[in-house]
């Protein structure tokens, strides 16, 4: 993959926002524009039933979430350990990197309104690590973000770290490690919060993770995908709920790979006719884009990452990296067994077994036959995220105040270095994103010595620098400001798309195209556009993204194609510096973050593996 530039072209509004950091605190309403749904049938204090999915005790599906922060006074705890094992989910045996022994890692599940802590300890002999809850908002909370470098310094061998985050939002993501490619090594695992749903069903089946997977750990393709001009070819095959098979019998018994076991097997779930299922479609892919869909059946989608909904059908669902959706299949098709199919998109990328990464349906769950059923759906020809038309928030929050105008710069750079491949991502000098694990950027934020923060961690600016220039109060929609930006990918190569991720927020994408953007705002989205965390940047085109200046932090942005972020296609968004400094992030960095960073130093300098990324 060989790159040229790629651009970020920033538009702020003018002014700022301001609002309580109490943790309880309602922040600023985000649009004038804040319209309901229907809510005849919804009772105060009604149960989420299989009949009344709508309802959340004293909230309902039409609760805004953004402004209404509640506690159920109610802590959920977990305790994750981190280890490097043998593994074999396809029957092929390699090192994997895990949470208490599994792939997927163990559920972390909570309510609406929860406290959740998460108590991880690193025992990888030879790594940090880091867990980031990928989607959650974090608000007032940068501190346990999970971005080393960034927020943190990593975990060292042997010790611990104690990550603590409200469950403000509610619906389908993940947790993984967001130290180097540990994630595709098997680092990750479901994170659901219950709550509200905009449609019915009867039973929720939990996530299903869908991935791609290689018989080569992804440290050691990095070290090739690292390098200058050299792509990667794509994965061997790949794996649904940690899960497929593999074949060891096609070579002569004298020559097999020892590795090779063929214990595989496919994940399987069991329907009962008649019921409506819920499913959690997650895309933990290292480099892969998935159209899930079961035959035979058509779906309902309720949820694209952490926002609801408007319910819409579909036979297929188009899955990018990153990226969630919750969808409800009826049992309604004859009583038989049905592949689950990834739907594998061979045209973004190639894969070794595109139509065997797979899982079965059965409606006899004794039943062990080989499904015969055929797919009739369309594999789509390019890697983009569903229509914007379909994914419609069930909460309509329109863009309507960005107060002082739009300005833009564009600023590109091209490589400065050329034995390995890296990608110029707002940086005028041509450079590229390196963190520095020893020295997290939130370190300098909470002490105030923003100029110490190098030009390598790749900050953008956005929002409050200057406490004296703080409104007393802003707390209305006309006075909340938005940050937008346009996002271009300028390389010469076509066919590359790229899920941008964005921590600390959802944000709203108002336009995107497969062409540069021609400069004007005719025509973009802004009454109720597509909202949601992960988006996809498409190949040589632009998108536009926005989101309110209403959580102070420094957050991460970045391709979540791990090779790319690896190589630097990651931006550090400092937002309101001001209003962090003395907030629970300069107490809990006292307390928790300097303290690590000094075990991670007295750890690092004996460590067999040297940062060779940009660390995120």
């Amino acid at each position: 993959m060989t790159l040229s530039f790629l651009s970020l072209l920033a538009l702020a509004a003018a002014g700022a926002s301001a609002f309580s950091i109490g943790r309880t605190a309602n922040p600023a309403s985000r649009s004038a524009a804040l319209t309901g749904r229907d809510t005849s049938g919804l009772t105060p204090g009604c149960k989420n039933t299989p009949t009344s999915r709508k309802c959340w005790g004293q909230y309902d599906i039409n609760t805004n979430y953004y402004d209404t922060i509640f506690h159920t006074g109610r802590t959920v705890e977990y305790w994750l350990n981190v280890e490097e094992i043998d593994c074999a989910p396809d029957g092929y045996k390699r090192k994997c990197m895990v949470a208490n022994g599994t792939m997927p890692g163990p559920a972390i599940t909570a309510d609406w309104g929860d406290d959740v802590v998460v108590h991880v300890t690193n025992n990888i002999a030879t790594n940090g690590t880091a867990i980031h809850f990928h989607g959650i908002r974090q608000l007032n909370n940068n501190q346990y973000d999970g971005t080393p470098g960034v927020t943190q310094c990593p975990i060292p061998p042997g010790e611990s770290m104690t990550y603590k985050f409200h469950a403000s939002q509610y619906g389908t993501s993940m947790w993984h490690s967001h130290f180097s490619v540990q994630y595709s090594m098997g680092l990750h695992g479901p994170l659901v919060i219950n709550g509200p749903a905009t449609a019915d069903y009867d039973e929720d089946l939990g996530s299903v993770f869908m991935t791609d997977w290689g018989h080569e750990t992804e440290f050691d393709i990095w070290a090739t995908v690292a390098t200058f001009n050299v792509t990667f070819d794509g994965a061997l095959t790949g794996l649904v709920n940690g899960l497929n098979t593999g074949n060891c019998t096609d070579a002569p018994a004298n020559e097999r790979d020892p590795n090779c076991l063929n214990e595989g097997k496919k994940f399987e779930l069991a329907f009962e006719a008649g019921k409506k299922y819920r499913l959690r479609i997650i895309n933990i892919a290292t480099e892969a884009w998935f159209q899930f869909s079961i035959d035979g059946h058509r779906m309902t989608v309720i949820a694209a990452d952490l926002v609801p909904i408007v319910p819409y059908e579909t036979d297929s669902v188009l899955v990018n990296m990153g990226q969630r959706y919750d969808i409800i299949v009826e049992a309604n098709a004859a009583p038989d067994d049905y592949w689950l199919r990834s739907g594998f998109v061979s045209s973004c990328i190639p894969n070794g077994a595109p139509e065997n990464i797979t899982g079965i349906v059965r409606y006899n769950k004794d039943s062990t036959k080989t499904p015969t059923s055929v797919s009739t759906v369309v594999r789509q020809a390019f890697c983009l995220d569903e229509s914007a038309a379909s994914v419609v928030p069930w909460l309509p929050i329109d863009v309507t105040n960005m107060n002082g105008g739009i300005s833009s710069e564009n600023v590109t750079g091209e490589y400065q270095d050329k034995k390995f491949l890296r990608w110029s991502f707002n940086m005028a000098e041509g450079g590229f994103m390196w963190t520095n694990w020893s020295e997290p950027a939130l370190g300098d934020v909470v002490s105030g010595n923003l100029g110490a923060i190098p030009k390598s961690d790749n900050v953008f600016p956005v929002g409050l620098s200057n406490p004296s220039t703080a409104a007393p109060s802003k707390n209305t929609s006309s006075e909340l400001d938005w940050t937008i930006l346009v996002l271009e990918e300028l390389t010469p190569i076509p066919g590359i798309s790229h899920p941008m991720h964005l921590h600390g927020h959802d944000f709203v994408v108002l336009a995107s195209g497969i062409a540069k953007w021609d400069g004007t705002t005719d025509a973009w989205q802004f009454k109720n556009p597509l909202r949601r965390d992960t988006a996809v940047l498409p190949p040589n085109g632009h998108i536009v993204l926005g989101w309110p200046l209403d959580n102070p932090g420094i957050w991460a942005l970045h391709c979540h194609i791990p090779w790319h972020s690896s190589q630097g296609f990651a931006a550090t968004i400092l937002e309101s510096p001001s209003l962090i400094t003395g907030s629970g992030a300069t107490s809990d960095w006292t307390k928790d973050g300097a303290p690590q960073c000094e075990k991670w130093n007295k750890w690092y300098p004996t460590s067999p593996y040297k940062q060779d990324d940009s660390g995120i």
